[in-house]
């Protein structure tokens, strides 16, 4: 798939647009914390690590093969210049599939931009890159996200009880699938 990534995407309250390589210190500000990173299986960020992974991620700005991801920075659309979050959408194994994700500081939680970003995101999936099927993977005790999946729309498919373990922690976690067809999703957006 070789449609490109639109430069940038507005909704009522936030600016989308893909990452940046200078990105780097925004996103330090949530990914170093170790209650953002626990449910990502991943140990918090360091300042070289996050200059790393900006660096790759605003190199990608299409689909060339399954696991290629493209990584979008989020502001208010008041402050654009200060990221609040992060959105991934994925290209997935099989034909028309792809998986979306989603970040933010927790200072900006509870406040609905979560919500209005991955919606954002769905209509690109399937809007701009003619997706079939977009999936989220969600760790069983993060419980805010699993609420934003059914906020927007997503049915719960598969649990995956005890399929991988967290960084640094001795203990099994289980796995939520979330997922929505295109129709489903035009359906819910034409109410």
């Amino acid at each position: 798939m070789s449609v490109e990534v639109p430069g940038e995407v507005r909704t009522e309250r936030l600016v989308i647009r893909p990452v940046e390589a200078a990105d780097a210190a925004a996103f330090l500000t949530w990914r170093s914390r170790p209650e953002v990173v626990k449910y990502m299986y991943q140990a918090p960020w360091t300042p070289e690590l996050a200059e790393q992974k900006l660096a790759t991620w605003s190199e990608t700005r299409s689909f060339e093969k399954d696991g290629d991801a493209i990584q979008f920075a989020v502001a208010r659309a008041e402050s654009p210049g200060r990221l609040i979050g992060e959105l991934m959408l994925k290209r997935a194994a099989g034909e028309g599939q792809a998986e979306v994700g989603w970040t933010f500081h927790p200072d900006v939680h509870g406040r609905g931009l979560a919500t209005e970003a991955a919606a954002a995101l769905l209509r690109l999936a399937f809007g701009h890159f003619g997706f079939h099927r977009v999936m989220a993977r969600v760790d069983a005790e993060n419980e805010a996200s699993a609420r934003l999946c059914a906020r927007l729309g997503l049915r719960l498919e598969a649990r995956l009880v005890e399929n991988d373990k967290r960084l640094g922690e001795d203990a099994w976690a289980s796995e939520l699938d979330f997922a929505i067809l295109d129709r489903e999703f035009a359906a819910q957006s034409a109410v």
